[in-house]
């Protein structure tokens, strides 16, 4: 016959209009099932806006709908003491980036700033830019340019759709390009101990300048480098490329002035003396003889 379905109080009980009656016991169980499916379905967020999930990111996501019915702060949920630890990436290295997906449109972006900066969207730099997919989960292999400073900053996946603009942020400290991270096998220049995780051996080149730790905050550096942040960069002139170039140009400036007067003193004795007597003219206004 017709199936009948009826919920009295306090207990839903599910009723079939013919012989057979379902028990107590099977009715608490469908209605559990139901009750679970529903609940899943109003809090997953991947039904609803899609977000960062690989690094592990801030807790929460922000933004609003299109007809405004939710609003949240933007671009980035304020960090907690709670939020995760950053990712820690060398500038011109590539990680893993993933996102849930869905809805199958917009745009989704990657985008990065220094921390301290991430409370304006304008201050992002975009790395990456998708359009919506059925993948599910979709994701990247992100490269931190090569250029970015050492240092803490704040990476943003903005998804930009018909539907509203929502987004979610992952904390970064970007290791100075170049750098080693220790394994326990590389020795360090400052004091010979084994570089562990968490120390980076920095570099100019293939030449070691320094060793940061990141635990500690430290930057050690040698060899006439000094601390600049979380690197170490040449002091003065030295010894980097720059010292030479300048060195080689002073070197042929004072060659081309001596040989230029041993010329005039041998081939123009009268220029030569001139040249002289005028300098000793100078030098007696100067010394007052």
């Amino acid at each position: 016959g017709m199936i009948l379905f009826s919920f009295p109080s306090p207990y839903p009980r599910l009723c079939l209009h013919s012989s057979h009656r379902i028990t107590d016991k099977m009715n608490m169980m469908a209605l559990m099932v139901v009750v679970m499916t529903v609940m899943m379905l109003l809090v997953s967020p991947s039904l609803c806006h899609d977000y960062l999930t690989t690094p592990t990111p801030r807790k929460g996501f922000s933004g609003a709908n299109a007809d405004g019915n939710e609003n949240r702060i933007m671009p980035c949920e304020p960090k907690t003491a709670s939020s995760p630890a950053p990712r820690q990436i060398v500038a011109g290295q590539s990680m893993p980036v993933e996102w849930t997906n869905g809805h199958n449109t917009g745009m989704y972006h990657l985008e990065i700033a220094p921390s301290g900066q991430d409370t304006s969207a304008g201050n992002f730099k975009r790395l990456f830019s998708a359009p919506g997919a059925a993948t599910k989960p979709q994701g990247t292999t992100l490269t931190i340019p090569d250029d970015t400073t050492p240092g803490y900053h704040t990476m943003r996946f903005y998804w930009n759709s018909t539907l509203g603009q929502w987004d979610n942020c992952v904390d970064l400290l970007v290791i100075a390009s170049g750098s080693k991270a220790g394994d326990g096998s590389t020795l360090s220049p400052v004091d010979n101990h084994l570089l562990q995780p968490g120390e980076y051996l920095l570099m100019s080149g293939s030449t070691p300048i320094g060793v940061y730790n990141v635990n500690t905050g430290a930057v050690t550096c040698i060899g006439g480098y000094k601390a600049d942040g979380l690197n170490c960069v040449a002091s003065g002139l030295a010894p980097g490329p720059a010292f030479a170039v300048a060195l080689v140009i002073i070197l042929l400036i004072v060659g081309v002035v001596v040989g230029a007067l041993i010329y005039i003193k041998r081939k123009k004795p009268l220029l030569w003396y001139g040249i002289t007597t005028k300098a000793g003219d100078i030098k007696n206004k100067i010394t007052g003889k």
